[in-house]
């Protein structure tokens, strides 16, 4: 074995190995290139999340490596690696890197499905929606810093989401996407009916986003410590989309109306914003589990910014 056939020690032992062997002849330890299971990018032993796409490479659970093209363990979660399998599509944004997963239409019946809301969450009723591209994470500060010139949130950090936005900052980011925008199609706010599709699974009966217990899908005031946390943290709903309960809430495109359920309209429904108000949903680091559901409906002003209140995109392709 000449020198320059060395290429490097093992990581183990420390036994020189050359390049292309599988494991250490020695101590048996792989000596293959760690990578990033969604991105493919280079990753290092110790770490936790991939710095370049934000994805979870070791599970929290078992502390085994995620493989490739898999947001969870399929082995601690078998059942929602299954769903995402089958749906699975992503889009990378080249100038945020965003990801953005891909959504197949169909028709769900939207609203309080439990019976445990409030008046304006009914009548439950069908609705039909096109396929889209939504945002596997809250918008972070990070994607947030890349094409904006302050960061307006509360609690700081490249992962956490972005939060303190009004409803015309959140535009304004959008804006800026999309006139940069080398994808075939354009970025919006999501509807309030896609919203909810997404949140229940594609419109699965689900409580929280994923399942009926917040705590392993949500950040809520019970669990948080009164402040937001890193996306991707909890456990992901069905299409593999973090914290669409709890973390903080998320703007939707639509104006608020108390009734809009009742004249809603069957096909891609969305409320013209004829007032101040628009709409929220998924709930927030410091309220209760009852605000998380994917159920509730909630408002601000256009012009109300805080520390529970951010965003994700959708995309819309050129058809």
């Amino acid at each position: 074995m000449s020198n320059n056939s060395l290429q490097k020690q093992c990581p183990g032992c420390g036994e020189p190995v050359e390049s292309g062997w599988k494991i250490c002849p020695v101590c048996e330890t792989s000596l293959a290139e760690l990578l990033c299971p969604q991105c493919g990018r280079s990753v290092k032993e110790n770490w936790k999340r991939c710095p370049y796409c934000t994805a979870i490479v070791v599970c929290k659970s078992c502390d085994g490596r995620i493989p490739a093209g898999h947001h969870t363990c399929p082995t601690c979660s078998p059942a929602a690696t299954a769903v995402v399998s089958d749906l699975e599509a992503v889009l990378i944004d080249p100038l945020t890197e965003i990801q953005l997963v891909k959504i197949p239409g169909g028709t769900f019946q939207m609203g309080d499905i439990f019976d445990e809301g409030i008046e304006n969450e009914k009548p439950v009723h069908p609705v039909s929606l096109n396929g889209f591209y939504i945002g596997r994470q809250l918008i972070t500060q990070n994607a947030w810093n890349r094409i904006m010139p302050e960061n307006p949130s509360r609690f700081t950090g490249d992962l956490l989401p972005v939060e303190q936005i009004s409803w015309h900052q959140a535009m304004s980011f959008i804006e800026k996407l999309n006139q940069a925008n080398r994808l075939n199609g354009h970025y919006s706010l999501p509807t309030e009916a896609q919203w909810e599709y997404v949140a229940r699974s594609c419109g699965k009966d689900e409580r929280y986003s994923g399942c009926d217990s917040l705590n392993r899908v949500g950040w809520y005031a019970d669990n948080s410590g009164d402040r937001t946390h890193p996306v991707g943290e909890k456990q992901p709903n069905g299409l593999g989309l973090y914290d669409m309960s709890g973390n903080v809430w998320e703007w939707c495109l639509d104006g608020f109306h108390h009734q809009a359920y009742e004249h809603h309209s069957p096909q891609n429904p969305v409320e013209k914003g004829d007032g101040p108000d628009r709409v929220i949903r998924g709930g927030s680091y410091n309220l209760d589990a009852w605000s998380a559901r994917c159920a509730r409906r909630f408002c601000l002003s256009e012009e109300f910014f805080g520390p529970g209140v951010g965003f994700r995109v959708v995309f819309l392709p050129t058809a």
